[in-house]
């Protein structure tokens, strides 16, 4: 069996692969299938890392941001485990029909979430020692050679042809730090296409996709502040926060309302204010993106391009340069088959995986 090979770059849009020089990347567009698709909103990595590897929205998977507020226990919730999910994986699946798969991340948050039942996992945070021993030591996972290091260790697993099935998730931190132009940005983006060229050389049927892409953010605003300058009181979740700080500054385009009372109030208070592009009741936003109801706010509200939501002790508004993801902005990702093939208008890089299972006719 040709072993498939399914891609994430972490963070990485179009606008990025098209101001580099990627002859790799081009060979697979010409030579086999190449559009522009959607992630799923809220555009975070957890969210859309889940809905790929399980195929569906977060109303099955689950993972609605990287935390959610527990009301019943009262806790604020990291999800960061693979008991987060409320269905199974592709590979889990695939290994039950006798498939040999593995995942690999740069981050180990993700392949704690994820990796449950597969044949093997590791992250350049936590590596296998074996591969250690012929790659040498990973870099930091704050560097681009995380994620090149990652793509290396991927070839060494196909030629050594013990898995059937890899996922590999690289990180989005030079995107966070860089524009497109930038010639971090390129030197970077080369450095993946020679590591995607080298992969090809194997037999493997590939498949690449992004969780979503990266915007430069001017502004941020306060929503509490902005609330309780109104008199009401909420809990805040921005869904992009996590432990990588360095990335964001945990500053992201959505975030989760949680209000004891007067909800619609609430609306009224944020709809028209600078920087809030969309506000939506839990009812609306479940339905909408495909969100679990359980595990979102009374309200999501999310960013237009230039904003982001963050707590704030001095002001509502605070000017911020950085750059970063969660809104409707960062939605539009690439998608790449190295083979020809049909793919409807509808299509969402979700489907990835279980585009690259179905074409070998792999059950799951």
């Amino acid at each position: 069996m040709v072993p498939l090979l399914a891609i994430c770059l972490d963070g990485i849009s179009w606008e990025y692969i098209r101001a580099a020089s990627t002859p790799n990347l081009e060979d697979v567009a010409r030579m086999g299938t190449a559009v522009e698709c959607d992630g799923v909103v809220p555009t975070v990595t957890n969210v859309n890392a889940a809905s790929i590897l399980t195929g569906e929205f977060p109303n099955v998977h689950g993972i609605s941001s990287n935390w959610y507020y527990d009301a019943h226990l009262g806790n604020e919730v990291y999800m960061d485990s693979w008991k987060y999910l409320t269905c199974r994986t592709l590979l889990q699946r695939a290994r039950v029909r006798g498939a040999r798969t593995l995942l690999l991340t740069v981050k180990d948050k993700l392949r704690r979430l994820l990796a449950q039942d597969t044949d093997a996992s590791y992250s350049v945070e936590v590596p296998e020692p074996s591969l250690v021993e012929f790659l040498g030591e990973p870099p930091s996972i704050y560097t681009s050679e995380a994620s090149l290091w990652l793509l290396r260790a991927a070839r060494m697993e196909i030629a050594r042809g013990a898995y059937d099935i890899i996922y590999a998730q690289t990180t989005d931190y030079i995107p966070h730090k860089h524009s497109p132009k930038s010639e971090e940005a390129k030197m970077y983006i080369e450095g993946l296409d020679e590591e995607i060229g080298q992969l090809l050389q194997e037999r493997v049927s590939l498949s690449i996709t992004a969780d979503h892409g990266m915007s430069e953010k001017r502004v941020n605003v306060d929503l509490l502040r902005l609330l309780a300058d109104a008199g009401l009181e909420a809990r805040f979740i921005p869904a992009i926060r996590d432990e990588h700080v360095i990335h964001h500054s945990n500053l992201g385009g959505a975030a989760y309302l949680y209000l004891p009372r007067e909800v619609e109030r609430a609306i009224e208070v944020l709809k028209d204010a600078e920087g809030v592009e969309l506000i939506l009741s839990k009812e609306k936003a479940a339905s909408r993106f495909r969100l679990p109801s359980t595990r979102i706010g009374d309200l999501l509200v999310l960013a237009d391009q230039e904003h982001t939501f963050g707590v704030d002790e001095k002001s509502v508004y605070t000017d911020v340069t950085l750059r970063s993801h969660g809104s409707l902005h960062e939605r539009k990702v690439p998608l790449l088959l190295n083979e020809k093939k049909s793919l409807g208008e509808e299509i969402k890089n979700k489907d990835l995986l279980r585009l690259l299972m179905e074409d070998r006719r792999i059950e799951y």
